[in-house]
């Protein structure tokens, strides 16, 4: 994959209508302090800069860092932190709102459990979460070899009902494109989570 023009490609994407609705849902009170998992090219983390957050963002792949680095330069060190780090190497600080858009589901099987504990323990009472789990439909699902996190609506009732309300959870299943113009069925599950 050219990594360069992928990620071109998704900055001319729309901000995902669930981050809009976690932001406006987050409690007023709350600092406004954010993570950016899987981040890429930044649209989302620049997005939350804008709206007075400090925000965290990281990403596994240099050239993704290099892209948001250049383009939020004016804030980074202020309101801007950026790593590259993978899922499981990221130091999660406090947050109120943390979103992976269509990210999470790259962290390694072996791991997300222990991402997910770490990202659970970060996020602040009444806090928003927001992101993307992959179906078992999905394309690329059916592909051992990418080592993905796939989730049944079962195991993803397992996993919120400790710690968080579910304020929406919806199904998208069906056939489209990857940025890079190949055709594939799109199996996700996009969420908004409040912490408990």
């Amino acid at each position: 994959m050219n990594h360069g023009t992928y990620y071109e490609r998704s900055k001319q994407l729309d901000i995902y209508p669930h981050l809009r609705e976690s932001v406006e849902r987050l409690p007023g009170e709350l600092p406004r302090t954010a993570i950016d998992m899987g981040c890429g090219a930044g649209r989302n983390a620049l997005f939350l800069v804008e709206r007075g957050y400090r925000v965290h963002a990281f990403d596994h792949h240099p050239l993704a860092i290099e892209r948001l680095q250049e383009a939020g330069k004016a804030h980074l060190g202020s309101s801007l932190f950026t790593s590259q780090a993978r899922f499981d190497e990221f130091e999660y600080p406090p947050a109120s709102l943390i979103t992976a858009c269509m990210s999470l589901f790259f962290c390694h099987p072996d791991v997300f459990p222990t991402v997910w504990h770490r990202l659970t323990q970060s996020l602040s009472s009444g806090g928003m979460f927001c992101g993307h789990f992959m179906g078992p439909d999905d394309t690329w699902a059916q592909d051992e070899s990418r080592h993905l996190t796939i989730h049944t609506p079962a195991t993803l009732s397992t996993l919120f009902a400790d710690d968080y309300h579910v304020i929406t959870l919806q199904e998208q299943s069906r056939a489209g494109m990857t940025l890079m113009g190949k055709n594939k069925h799109w199996h996700t599950y996009s969420a908004i989570l409040q912490k408990r």
